[in-house]
Order: C-alpha cells, then sequence, then structure tokens
C-alpha cells in the first residue's frame, strides 16, 4: 500500500524528487522533437512509503482514510460527515453474499427488505429514503462514478466478493456526485492490483444446495512493480427458500495498473457479470402474513407465480479506469471513467389481489426486455497549498453521465387464480400482456468545487455544485416524445475541530437533488426533488487505539415529492414534503488485537409532512423507529485454540408501517448470525493457506417479514442460510 507524504521536509524531498522526474521526461521529449536536452536528468526510482490510503485495503475492520465523502484522501476523524466504511475482512467474516447482506451492521441503513438470496438488486434505506415515496434506494455508486440504470427493470447489481470495501455516506451528497437521494448513498470500492504477489481460492456449499467456487489471484508483474495485475471471479449455482426459484451467476473482474513513477498511476478496470437466474424478488398479501386469515398462513416458500414462466436474467459489462498525475506539491490531477454495457429480461406471475376467501390470489403478468449503453467520466483537479495560517485542500471536478436505453415493458394480461393453500400451477395458457416500446437516452453534466480549510486543528469543509441534466423518452409506437431539462444548484458548509484527546465534535449542512420522471396533468415536466440536512455529530479515536465511535443528530426533509393530484387523481403534482429527524450511533473497535467489534444503533423519526393522498402525517412504509445491532469476532492467536475464530451477531429491526395509510404494521424481529473458522496452518506449518469456515445467517431460522410496501406487497425474510467454505490462500 502507497501513501503519499505531503508537507514539511518530506513534501520538500517529494518535491524535488518530483521536479528530477519531470525534468527526465522534459528531456526526452525535447530529444524526441530533435531538440537539445539537458545535460544530465536524473533518474530516480519509485517512491514508496507504506501506510493506509484511501480506497484501499486494511487489515482487519478499523478504517481510518476514505474518498468518498470528499473525493479527496482524507481521514475520516478529520470527515466532518457521517461515514461508514465496511471492509474486505468484515465481509469475509460475516460470510456476505450480497451488498445488502454486507450492511447489515451499519447504522441508519435497512436492506434486504425484500427477499432476494443471490442479489438481484441491492437496494437499501438511509436515513428513512429509499422507498416507494421516496425514490428505491438502489446501491449504484462503483468506484466513485454513478452506475448507471436502464429504462425500468434494468438495474445493475455488483458481486460483493470483487469488493475491497463498501461505504456509507449518510446525508445529502449531491456536492461531489450529483444527483442522489436525500438519505446518502453507498459507494462500492473494487478490488485493484496489489504490490505483493497474492492468491485465494474458494468453494462453498451450503443452504439450498448452493455450490460456488471463486479465485482472486494478483501481484506485480515486473520486479520493479511498474505493472501490478489481479483477476477476480466466481460462479454459483443453486436454488432460493422460495419453491420453483434459482440463483446463478458467473462473475469475472480483471485488472491492470501501471505505475511509470510514484507520481502517476493508471488502473485499468474491467468486469462481466452474468446473471441467468435471479431467486425471487416479487411480493405476497399482508392477509395470510403479517395480518390474520381464515386459511392460515402463507409459508415462506410459497411461489406466487407460474414456474414455467417465471425469471429475471441480467448481463452487465463494465470497462474503465483510474488515472492519477501529481505535476508538483501542489497539483494532482485525477480522471475516473467507466462505460457499461447491459441488458435484461424480465418475466413474472405477481400477485395483484386477495379474494374475501382470504386464500386465493388474484395475478397479472409483468413483462420486460431491456438494453442500455451507459457512460461516466469524473475529472477532478487538487490542488494542496497554503495562505498565511491556513491550509488548503481544493478540488475542481467536472463530471459527466449518459445513458442510452431501450425498454419493451408491459403488465396485465389473463391468468388463473391461485390458492396458496393448494397451489395448482400451469393449468391453462394464459393471455400475455402487449409490450410498449420506450427509447430514452438521458445527459448529465456538473460542476463542482470545494475547499478543505485548516487552521490548526479547526477545519472547515465548504463546497458548491451546479448541475444540468436532460432527458429524452420517445414512445416507439406513438412516436411521441417526452423532454426533460432541469438544472440545480446544491451546497454544504461543515465546520469540525479535532481535539488533542481524539475527539472531535461538528456541524454541518448539505443539500442535494434527484430528478424526477414523469408530469403533471398539464404537460409540465417533474422538477427534481430536493433534500436539505442539519446535523450535529461527534466522532472518537484516542491516539494509539484501533477504535472508532462516531455519533449524530439529523434533521433532513425532502420537497417537490409527487403526490396525487385531487382534481385529475390519474395524475400526480410535486407538493408533497417527507422529514426524517433521527440519532445514529456507531462504533468499531479492535481489542487486545484478537477482538474485532462492531455495534450500531439508530433511531428514525419518518413522517409525511406534506400529502394530498392518505398518508399525510404518517409514517412511510417500511421504515423502522429502532434498528440496532452487534457484532463480534474473536481470533485465537496462542494457546491450544490457536488458528480457531468464533464470531457472533444479533440485530434488531423494529415495527415498520405496512402501508401508506398505515392501518397496519409490519412486527419488530430479532435475527442471529454466527461463524466458526480455522486455520490449519496456525498448528501445522504444512497446511499454511488452508482455511475453513462456516457462516449461519439467521441461525435459530426466524420466520419475519421484512417489509411491506401496500397491503399486497409484503415480503419475507431469508431463513437459516448455512454456508460452508474451504479457502486456500498464498
Amino acid at each position: 500500500m502507497k501513501q503519499i507524504i505531503r508537507g514539511n521536509r518530506a513534501a520538500r524531498k517529494a518535491g524535488v524528487a518530483l521536479a528530477a522526474v519531470i525534468a527526465g521526461w522534459s528531456g526526452a521529449a525535447l530529444a524526441q522533437s530533435g531538440q537539445a536536452a539537458p545535460a544530465a536528468a536524473i533518474g530516480l526510482d519509485t517512491i514508496e512509503v507504506q501506510g493506509e490510503r484511501a480506497s484501499g485495503p486494511v487489515d482487519g475492520y478499523i478504517v481510518r482514510r476514505s474518498d468518498s465523502a470528499t473525493k479527496t484522501d482524507t481521514p475520516l476523524i478529520e470527515t466532518p460527515q457521517s461515514v461508514t466504511v465496511v471492509p474486505r475482512q468484515q465481509m469475509d467474516d460475516q460470510g456476505a453474499q450480497t451488498v445488502s447482506q454486507a450492511l447489515r451492521y451499519t447504522a441508519g441503513v435497512l436492506g434486504e427488505t425484500r427477499l432476494s438470496s443471490g442479489g438481484r438488486y441491492d437496494s437499501v434505506f438511509i436515513r428513512g429514503f429509499g422507498g416507494a415515496g421516496t425514490g428505491a434506494g438502489f446501491v449504484n455508486n462503483l468506484d466513485g462514478l454513478r452506475y448507471l440504470r436502464g429504462v425500468s427493470f434494468l438495474v445493475p447489481s455488483f458481486e460483493p466478493w470483487g469488493l475491497e470495501r463498501v461505504e456509507v455516506l449518510r446525508g445529502p451528497s449531491s456536492v461531489v456526485f450529483g444527483q442522489v437521494k436525500p438519505g446518502g448513498l453507498v459507494n462500492m470500492i473494487s478490488k485493484r492490483p496489489q504490490e505483493e504477489k497474492h492468491g485465494e481460492v474458494q468453494l462453498t456449499f451450503g443452504s439450498f444446495e448452493r455450490a460456488q467456487a471463486a479465485f482472486d489471484i494478483g501481484g506485480p508483474v515486473d520486479p520493479e512493480k511498474h505493472w501490478l495485475y489481479r483477476v477476480v471471479g466466481l460462479g454459483r449455482a443453486g436454488d432460493t427458500q422460495v419453491d420453483y426459484t434459482k440463483d446463478q451467476r458467473v462473475f469475472i473482474a480483471p485488472s491492470v495498473t501501471y505505475r511509470p513513477s510514484g507520481a502517476t498511476t493508471f488502473t485499468l478496470m474491467a468486469s462481466f457479470q452474468r446473471d441467468p437466474e435471479t431467486g425471487f424478488y416479487g411480493f405476497i398479501p399482508a392477509v395470510g402474513t403479517v395480518l390474520p386469515s381464515r386459511a392460515g398462513r402463507i409459508r415462506s416458500e410459497f411461489f406466487p407465480g407460474e414456474p414455467n414462466f417465471e425469471g429475471y436474467s441480467r448481463n452487465q459489462a463494465n470497462l474503465g479506469y483510474a488515472f492519477e498525475h501529481r505535476f508538483n506539491d501542489i497539483f494532482t490531477f485525477r480522471q475516473n471513467v467507466r462505460v457499461s454495457d447491459l441488458e435484461s429480461r424480465f418475466r413474472t406471475v405477481a400477485a395483484s389481489g386477495i379474494l374475501t376467501d382470504e386464500k386465493t390470489l388474484t395475478r397479472r403478468v409483468t413483462m420486460s426486455n431491456e438494453k442500455a449503453r451507459t457512460a461516466g467520466i469524473d475529472n477532478q483537479l487538487q490542488a494542496d497549498f497554503v495562505t498565511g495560517p491556513l491550509t488548503h485542500k481544493v478540488l475542481f471536478g467536472v463530471d459527466g453521465y449518459w445513458t442510452d436505453g431501450t425498454a419493451f415493458t408491459g403488465a396485465g394480461g389473463t391468468v388463473q387464480n391461485l390458492d396458496f393453500t393448494n397451489p395448482v400451477y400451469g393449468r391453462l395458457p394464459f393471455a400475455l400482456p402487449a409490450l410498449a416500446g420506450t427509447k430514452q437516452v438521458t445527459k448529465q453534466y456538473g460542476v463542482y468545487l470545494q475547499d478543505q480549510i485548516k487552521l490548526d486543528r479547526l477545519s472547515l469543509l465548504v463546497g458548491g455544485r451546479y448541475d444540468r441534466a436532460l432527458s429524452d423518452s420517445r414512445a416507439l409506437s406513438t412516436g411521441v416524445l417526452t423532454k426533460q431539462d432541469d438544472d440545480a444548484r446544491t451546497g454544504r458548509v461543515a465546520l469540525m475541530y479535532n481535539f488533542d484527546n481524539g475527539l472531535a465534535p461538528y456541524a454541518s449542512y448539505s443539500t442535494s437533488f434527484d430528478p424526477q420522471a414523469g408530469s403533471t396533468f398539464g404537460g409540465t415536466p417533474f422538477k427534481p426533488t430536493e433534500g436539505e440536512q442539519y446535523e450535529i455529530g461527534v466522532k472518537y479515536e484516542p491516539p494509539g487505539s484501533k477504535i472508532l465511535l462516531q455519533a449524530s443528530l439529523y434533521d433532513l426533509t425532502q420537497t417537490n415529492v409527487p403526490t396525487t393530484d385531487l382534481l385529475h387523481p390519474t395524475f400526480q403534482v410535486q407538493t408533497g414534503e417527507i422529514r426524517s429527524r433521527g440519532a445514529e450511533f456507531e462504533a468499531r473497535a479492535n481489542v487486545f488485537e484478537n477482538l474485532d467489534l462492531v455495534a450500531s444503533y439508530a433511531y428514525t423519526d419518518a413522517e409525511v409532512t406534506k400529502s394530498s393522498g392518505v398518508d399525510l402525517h404518517k409514517r412511510p412504509p417500511v421504515v423502522p423507529r429502532h434498528m440496532a445491532a452487534l457484532w463480534a469476532f474473536y481470533n485465537f492467536r496462542t494457546g491450544p485454540l490457536a488458528g480457531l475464530g468464533l464470531g457472533g451477531g444479533v440485530r434488531y429491526v423494529g415495527e415498520g408501517a405496512g402501508n401508506p395509510a398505515n392501518t397496519f404494521f409490519t412486527p419488530d424481529y430479532t435475527l442471529f448470525d454466527a461463524a466458526i473458522s480455522y486455520d490449519f496452518g496456525v498448528a501445522n506449518s504444512t497446511l499454511k493457506g488452508w482455511k475453513v469456515q462456516v457462516n449461519a445467517q439467521n441461525l435459530f431460522d426466524k420466520e419475519y417479514i421484512s417489509g411491506c410496501y401496500g397491503d399486497v406487497q409484503c415480503s419475507f425474510g431469508l431463513r437459516r442460510t448455512v454456508l460452508a467454505t474451504l479457502s486456500y490462500r498464498w
């Protein structure tokens, strides 16, 4: 791992070395052009300084640096925003199989509200935002760039085996990321080439006939370590807890890094993910699950669709690069680019209602075939300098995103009812809905400026951004074109003080925007929703310890929320408003080098404060008031149990509103997780690198409803899942 040291004597020496390198390059350029080169060019080796760097790997659970919140390499203890980083080690210890599962112990984040053991979509609530009324909170940021989607059901989902860490920014973050949900965002950081040669292979077997193989190999190509490579891959197949559904995936992600000097780095990253089957992502009614039914309770294995018709397949291919060049002690330029090619095919028979006998489901068909090509680029120029007693880290950025998607979708048709007490499938052919084609092209351009100013231990973060978002949507059957042209100005300001004892209180104000599709009855395109947040918090990192504590209080409001137009009930107007107030606490610690701890608690008071519908002054569906979690993992490093690892966790989620009118609520639930591992090499050196691990999620097999979005839109949570993994690492 590398870290560039700036400031004082080390910075001056680095600057001299860098100047010499630039002089050497200049001489080479002059020689090629036929001009005289300097008489002597000083050749220097790459400058390497060991230490943690933002977005890089870390040893254990404690992460000290990140660049997601500010897009600059900044210590978390100096970042005036509530940020959580879930590192690779935690994901491995907990056996996370999706990004949503990796966030189970993160304060203020609720995932897995819809059943998808293999991760058809990774969708999360952050600070109460992420549901139907506030826009689905898909995890859609990868390596600092938005991971763009298609028109309708085509939403990418990245394999967590290919990730180094998952970072959560709580609160509006539009200044550096553009259009985002007001509750915050999740930024996935992919694995990249490392300086040391390494390799790992895994075989995993477990519940629902799951079989999985994975590998991760890489290291330097040449002795000077100018060229580095890495290849990460995975394949799996299995069933799910829902009858007649399967979960299948193939994933490969090669990457190459070229470092001609300590000042320049270029990393080329590619990935391909094929999901032939993605399990069950549908709904079941509240009657028979949350609410009583005369016919009894719906089984968690119950499949409401048609076995020979159900399916969601997806292909996603990505190609991009991350480039960085440090010109001198002041200026550094970075450019991140990614292009993606996406396609999906979706067919389902879904429950649409339940009859008065409280056991017969009415159903409808939904179909979608989609393709999309997307691109994103983010250019950043960073300047580090001093003006009098003030130290500045200025970031100027220009980014752009483009999508070109086509979707053929339809819903309705004619399909037989289904008795959940005695389901009979495939009785008669059913009528399919007509598919309507849509061609959509979107563009967004943003310019942002940020300054991190320090005066001794006092720091001020100021940033502003201007965005323009354009969308052209054409109905292929009629040729009708709908255009949207939005612009937005967002900003943030934050103040923080770092005491000598490791205490760091802060206060911040930030805004966000998120464009909305659709228009009013009069044809006026919807404006973007806007987010505004006030937050105060404190972080604590005792000097010399491996402990990081953070707590925060916030007041967050989203405006321009679409709500029913009372004069034209089939249309909407943007007079709605949602407010979320809450408190969060999170702790991470490594105790005595053997015990890793993660603890979190969140109180979320979310309310629809303006609406023309039944949800006025009600809680948004699903969002619980209380969430808490505790995870511990202990490694025996000496004695007769050396090599043994034991882990355990408990997760609590409070009751959530079952529909917009809050006429019923889903019960709270408590789940337990466990892990046990054994490193064979500790006791027998000839078995070095071999390890076996068993993870149990929902250890006591609790049957529960993870969330309801409406009267016939409920989902069971994941039942007990046990996975055993044999790995060899070198």
